[in-house]
């Protein structure tokens, strides 16, 4: 109850807690407890002698008979790889898209929003640790779930996308891709939150039936990576620059963690690459960190920090930067860069005001990127 109420508490602070719905309140109340069945055949892997290993992320487990990989998602079962939970999500909520964070696709509009337990990463400072540091056999999972039905009660309640988003999506590949698929001939938006560190065949099929993606760009170095998050820089940059290539719209999300990379030279470096790499114009999203998980001794962002981190991302060149988890305040809206008029106002996740007409400004016409309709 105390985890639950610290979370409670920390959602109403960042202005979020309106746009919980009560399933994730309801996962987070009681005792975990495995799950039923959710059992099913894994893609992306390769026998060797008398172990499989894992083709999907850069990790490259050889796994043995019984062993789950480090996603805690994957499993050898005699010989044959299987993934946990397919068809059992643990979080199925509506969420505005901004929450993703997505400001330049259907502002505005509203998501349904699904994770499986499970993540590639061990990021210690893990906002969703809950869930992406679980196995679907640890936490509490939708049973009897339809994606079919799921989809057309979200298209009844006048929803306009799908995010899979709150844990590592990747990971569940062959549900994500088959859902995604699904739901873009159904008539929603398909969008994807991952942290990217994932191999480039297994994404770029995952990416395929996906209209735009928003990925973690957690740190400027692979020791950062390494020690902070238990990965590799190098992957993630690659598959930033896969979306891009893809045609895909991208938005980039990286949380100013005190101490670990909110000094100038790191936020330097980051911004520096996004605008080299993807371009001016695509949207970074300086999100606040809370102290959540193994590093709970370390203070909240300060507001300044954010602020000296966008005004960097600005100098830098890129022409959208805004700041998530706090409101009010003017980095949460988007600005015309032609004319430097708030084109879109917001309250957090809240859209206020959205004067744009198919990305085009009202004032100088100027055109802004994104999916607008």
């Amino acid at each position: 109850m105390n985890n639950r109420r610290r979370f409670l508490t920390t959602m109403t602070r960042l202005g979020l807690a309106a746009g919980l719905g009560p399933l994730v309140l309801r996962l987070l109340e009681g005792e975990a407890h495995a799950a039923e069945g959710g059992l099913h055949p894994a893609s992306y892997w390769h026998a060797e002698a008398d172990r499989v290993v894992c083709d999907l992320c850069p990790h490259q487990e050889s796994l043995g008979d019984g062993d789950l990989g480090i996603c805690r998602v994957r499993q050898n079962r005699g010989g044959s790889m299987v993934t946990h939970g397919y068809d059992q999500p643990c979080i199925l909520n509506i969420d505005p898209i901004e929450k993703n964070p997505l400001t330049h696709v259907l502002p505005g509009s509203s998501a349904l929003a699904v994770a499986h337990a499970g993540c590639n990463l061990r990021c210690l400072y893990c906002q969703n640790w809950e869930f992406s540091q679980k196995s679907p056999t640890q936490t509490r999972n939708l049973r009897d779930f339809d994606q079919q039905k799921t989809i057309g009660k979200a298209k009844a309640r006048e929803l306009r996308c799908i995010v899979f988003t709150y844990t590592e999506a990747t990971n569940s590949i062959e549900f994500v891709t088959g859902m995604a698929r699904l739901a873009r001939s159904s008539g929603l938006t398909p969008t994807l939150c991952t942290g990217g560190f994932v191999n480039e065949k297994p994404f770029d099929d995952v990416l395929a039936p996906f209209a735009a993606a928003t990925i973690t760009f957690k740190g400027p170095t692979e020791e950062f990576y390494g020690k902070v998050c238990g990965g590799r820089l190098k992957p993630v940059l690659e598959t930033m620059v896969r979306v891009k290539a893809a045609g895909k719209w991208l938005e980039v999300a990286t949380l100013i963690v005190p101490t670990l990379n909110d000094e100038t030279g790191a936020l330097v470096s980051m911004a520096s690459w996004i605008v080299k790499n993807l371009g001016a114009e695509t949207p970074w999203h300086l999100e606040r960190f809370m102290p959540q998980y193994k590093l709970r001794d370390l203070p909240e962002t300060p507001q300044a920090t954010l602020e000296r981190a966008r005004k960097i991302g600005l100098e830098a060149g890129l022409k959208y930067v805004y700041i998530s988890n706090v409101a009010p305040h003017e980095g949460n809206h988007t600005y015309c860069p032609g004319c430097g008029k708030a084109v879109i106002k917001r309250l957090g996740f809240k859209v206020l005001s959205h004067e744009l007409a198919g990305g085009q400004c009202p004032g100088c016409q100027h055109r802004l990127p994104g999916l607008w309709a």
